[in-house]
């Protein structure tokens, strides 16, 4: 588990491969919305001229981010702005970035690609803490949910009108592969590659942010959701540096995902 910086290079070199990291994974939180085509062009040109950049500092930690990033943004743009199913976009952001990743880390001096794909080791506290996460997450939510009794989002709504098995059952399957995706790029890609340039405390603060910035109109929603994704993040951002792997973050977020989403069919009628 790195606590300093070990991306090698100068300091400036180092700060700016760490900057870029960090407009990567602002880009990649920044909402899609089909009625700001401007907007999002807008953030597509970042995304470009960022990755031109990390070709540029030719710092192995940017270029990993950039091949990431990159086909990420551009599966989500294009999925929404076409109109396509949701569960094909959801499958090509599981599979495309990853895989342009793992062919980037092929070139010599950039690998390795994702060392956090590793399913890291269990240790004896590890499992308690997964469960304290997926709890204290729990809680969080039905307080929160009954404290402000938000209007249901649509999909919600829609889980509302199904029989409760079924409902469920969509829930679980919406649970194991959101988190993918996810998992992928903040406890992945940017804890990863921030942590080797920036070191591991810096790396998993600033991935947390940035995991609650993305939930910003999620549920919870607002300020209030941003801080409470963004504290979850932290937590998992925590297990992942302390079992090394991704596997245990996907799981808590999984069950977490799954355990929220039943509660918030049953509260929010």
């Amino acid at each position: 588990m790195p606590g300093t910086a070990a991306g090698g290079g100068s300091t400036g070199g180092r700060l700016l491969a760490g900057g870029a990291i960090v407009g990567l994974g602002v880009c990649a939180v920044l909402p899609i919305r089909p009625e700001a085509p401007v907007r999002t062009a807008i953030v597509a040109a970042a995304v470009v001229a960022l990755v031109g950049i990390a070709v540029g500092l030719r710092s192995p930690a940017a270029l990993r981010g950039a091949a990431f990033v990159g086909p990420l943004f551009g599966c989500f743009a294009v999925g929404i702005l076409a109109g396509w199913p949701p569960a094909l976009t959801t499958v090509l952001v599981c599979v495309l970035p990853l895989a342009c990743l793992l062919l980037v880390g092929r070139r010599a001096g950039v690998a390795p690609a994702a060392p956090w794909l590793a399913r890291g080791r269990l240790t004896p506290d590890a499992p308690w803490l997964g469960l304290a996460t997926v709890l204290s997450g729990a809680a969080a939510l039905v307080t929160w949910a009954l404290t402000v009794r938000p209007e249901p989002a649509e999909y919600l709504r829609d889980l509302q009108r199904l029989p409760l098995w079924l409902a469920i059952l969509g829930i679980v399957g919406f649970a194991l592969v959101n988190p993918v995706w996810e998992e992928m790029l903040f406890r992945g890609v940017l804890l990863s590659e921030l942590a080797s340039v920036w070191g591991a405390r810096i790396a998993v603060v600033l991935q947390a942010v940035l995991f609650g910035a993305a939930h910003l109109a999620g549920f919870p929603s607002g300020a209030v959701g941003m801080v409470m994704a963004g504290t979850w993040g932290f937590a998992l951002g925590i297990l992942r540096l302390h079992t090394g792997g991704i596997l245990l973050p996907y799981l808590v977020h999984v069950t977490a995902n799954a355990v929220i989403g039943t509660l918030a069919v049953l509260i929010l009628r």
